[in-house]
């Protein structure tokens, strides 16, 4: 197993049996009573990541407390859902291709600040939290 997959499933066990999450099928979708949590990962060396059309259909603002969380390696880092969607996810910065339905790609900008930019436009960013494995437990079990 490659170095980036071994830090993958460490991320997704943590996800489960820290944060209580549940994951829906075999999608970086994940579910907690009205939590509602999309958790990428992030492990090539461009820093890239998708999230589907199809897969944000799912989210109902509504009614649902939505969280991007992104795997980096061995760092999350984390956005309300509905803020980054509202920034980020524009028609204009959608992405559409014969082999791949509607997505959106992103980049993750490892620095002091993290952010994301937008691959279509890198001029929309999104600063982005970056909170220790504690600090999310603490928030997905607050609860309990």
């Amino acid at each position: 197993m490659s170095v980036a997959s071994e830090a993958s499933q460490v991320n997704l066990d943590f996800l489960i049996n820290d944060l209580g999450l549940r994951q829906v099928s075999n999608t970086s979708l994940f579910r907690k009573g009205n939590i509602f949590v999309i958790s990428p990962s992030v492990q090539n060396k461009s820093n890239t990541f998708e999230l589907g059309e199809s897969l944000m259909k799912k989210y109902d603002p509504e009614n649902d407390e939505g969280y991007l969380l992104v795997r980096v390696k061995e760092k999350f880092l984390m956005a309300k859902l509905h803020a980054f969607q509202r920034k980020m996810m524009t028609p204009s910065t959608q992405k559409s291709t014969k082999s791949k339905p509607p997505h959106w790609k992103f980049i993750v900008i490892d620095s002091i600040i993290p952010r994301i930019e937008n691959s279509q436009d890198r001029e929309v960013t999104y600063s982005i939290q970056a909170p220790s494995q504690k600090q999310l437990i603490s928030y997905f079990n607050k609860n309990e």
